[in-house]
């Protein structure tokens, strides 16, 4: 019985240091995609700015015909 119990032990042991590493990887990992997000989001602006002046004015009207029709 008492080799069962220390086994036990041992196991909850190994088990609690797993889910203590498991942690802080996750946290670092979510501190990770937070500043990719951010990131991102910075890139995703600077796109659309560009894309904007590189379009040029927003005119959607048709151009008119040359003078000669």
């Amino acid at each position: 019985m008492d080799e069962m119990m220390i086994r036990l032990q041992t196991i909850v042991g190994h088990q609690e240091e797993e889910i203590a590493s498991l942690s802080k990887e996750l946290y670092a990992q979510q501190k990770e995609i937070n500043t990719l997000k951010k990131q991102m989001a910075v890139l995703i602006d600077r796109f659309r700015t560009l894309s904007e002046a590189a379009d040029g004015p927003q005119d959607k009207s048709p151009e008119p015909p040359p003078p000669h029709y």
